[in-house]
């Protein structure tokens, strides 16, 4: 093997680059997915195809290349680090290991790391995969409960395991969506549905008293997201309909970093950009889409919104 030490020295990019060196490749995936240490097979003429696409936080890459290993080492340095990085094989295989666990991947299976953690995956092979990077919180999960799934195999022919993971390998071939006026919608359903995969993966492994407690946190974000257009909207009336008290939900929702109200007011200004960017609403005004989210002071919602994406709500749209 051929060691090269990748460092982050390449901004983040979307698109499609082809690689016939391993030093390029390593360090455009350093840029992506965190710094890793980059070993190539030797005497072996090195190939590479990535197609990368970002959605906001949600990061994909459809990564073909030759044979080889990737060590990525903790950062060291005391800062945090919420990443969760999917692996979805579409041919060939590699195992994929962290925490003192392995795990075979092979198509019609995935495997996740935190990031971090020190973790290794090696594909003797080659290496056909797509790879997705996403906050733990974006999925619902803690951080402490990630390393619960890391390194394992997860995926059956059946079941839930059945719908997701040939979704995402679907998706492998038809990147081009996000970069679409639907890319966000498309990412949003990512998003839940390897959610859904996660928390049915790591129910089994919780006790009692957490599953019920991820049971609770997981009804909460459904009924939010079922009710964004309702102005009564508020901790009070989700903990009434969840039949717990606001301060239990409250705590649930501090146990994922987040209180009650922020989570609602994110997934309203979600909501609402995707409706800006949607060309089957482009004939609502920025105040009608705002006022249908609850927000009724246009200042208000375009600072919020600026807040939330970096740019203006006028700014998004014209952007589409």
């Amino acid at each position: 093997w051929v060691n090269m030490t990748a460092v982050a020295s390449i901004p983040a990019w979307s698109g499609r680059r082809s690689f016939d060196h391993p030093e390029p490749f390593g360090s455009s995936v350093s840029s992506m997915f965190r710094p890793v240490v980059f070993e190539a097979a030797p005497r072996k003429r090195f190939t590479s195809d990535i197609e990368a696409h970002r959605v906001d936080d949600l990061l994909l890459a459809h990564v073909d290349a030759s044979p080889h290993e990737i060590w990525h080492p903790a950062a060291g340095d005391g800062e945090a680090d919420d990443a969760v990085k999917v692996f979805v094989p579409l041919s060939g295989g590699a195992v994929l290991s962290q925490e003192g666990r392995e795990a075979v991947l092979r198509p019609g299976l995935l495997g996740l790391v935190a990031t971090d953690r020190d973790y290794r995956i090696s594909a003797d092979l080659g290496f056909d995969f797509l790879i997705l990077m996403l906050s733990h919180r974006e999925l619902g999960l803690q951080r402490d409960e990630v390393p619960q799934l890391a390194a394992s195999p997860l995926g059956a022919a059946g079941g839930l395991e059945g719908v997701v993971v040939p979704y995402l390998a679907n998706l492998a071939g038809n990147l081009g969506v996000f970069s679409g006026t639907s890319g966000g919608r498309v990412a949003r359903t990512t998003r839940e549905l390897l959610s859904a995969l996660l928390q049915a993966q790591l129910a089994p492994r919780l006790s009692e008293a957490q599953a019920s407690r991820a049971g609770l946190f997981e009804q909460a974000r459904a009924h939010i997201r079922r009710n964004l257009d309702d102005r009564s909207l508020s901790p009070g009336t989700i903990a009434a309909a969840l039949h717990v008290s606001p301060r239990h939900l409250q705590q649930i929702f501090s146990e994922h970093g987040e209180t009650v109200a922020g989570h609602v007011r994110a997934e309203r200004l979600d909501a609402a950009r995707l409706d800006l960017v949607d060309p089957a609403r482009a004939h609502l005004t920025i105040a009608d889409i705002a006022a249908g989210y609850g927000f009724t002071d246009g200042a208000h919602f375009t600072r919020a919104f600026k807040e939330a994406f970096g740019v203006t709500p006028s700014a998004c749209r014209a952007r589409a």
